[in-house]
């Protein structure tokens, strides 16, 4: 379920994706320990512009020409969004079951085979990200230390999802979309609310 939202959200934003890893063991094990990784293509992208912030929102995927995006759902370990209140929370999390693993989840694959130029952004999706200044940086200066490029905040994504999602109109090619329309039909869940999804 976390690939197809990033997936969904990614192409909402103009990305073509590729899933990666394929041809690797599917166990939940292997799953676990590997994440589970997306090749996005912007074809929105325009040539001159800057290199985007680490804080991923959608305003500034336009600036990212190519990614792979480690859509590792870490919110979903036991547990881990309950303990997670507050910024010190979020750094010790990050510290002890994040950074030991990062690196692995971002192996290398060979980009000229998709025909990449440059070498692809790496953006690690996360569940929340603090707003603390203080814990925001050391969390931002340990992973970009172990080679990521950016991060995109999970609930950040939902949040966009549901606001680009109009009642009015039927999705047939997306089972998600189609299921956030009904849900926003039935006034159960409302723009930038994740009063259903908290």
């Amino acid at each position: 379920m976390d690939e197809l939202i990033v997936k969904e959200y990614l192409e909402l934003n103009g990305f073509v994706t590729i899933p990666l890893r394929k041809g690797r063991s599917q166990s939940k094990r292997s799953m676990h320990g590997e994440g589970v990784d997306l090749y996005a293509r912007n074809m929105k992208f325009i040539e001159r512009e800057r290199d985007p912030s680490f804080l991923l929102f959608s305003s500034e995927l336009r600036h990212l020409r190519s990614a792979i995006i480690c859509v590792k759902g870490w919110h979903g370990e036991k547990a881990a969004l309950g303990n997670v209140t507050n910024g010190a929370d979020m750094l010790k999390y990050v510290e002890a079951n994040v950074l030991k693993k990062v690196e692995k989840w971002f192996e290398p694959v060979n980009w000229t085979e998709l025909g990449e130029p440059l070498m692809p952004k790496k953006i690690l999706v996360a569940p929340a990200f603090p707003t603390q200044e203080l814990y925001r940086a050391q969390i931002v200066n340990a992973l970009k230390e172990r080679g990521v490029d950016g991060i995109l905040s999970f609930k950040s994504i939902l949040l966009d999802i549901i606001d680009r999602v109009d009642p009015r109109q039927v999705y047939p090619g997306s089972e998600l979309l189609q299921f956030v329309r009904t849900l926003k039909t039935f006034d159960l869940v409302k723009d930038s609310q994740m009063n259903f999804f908290g």
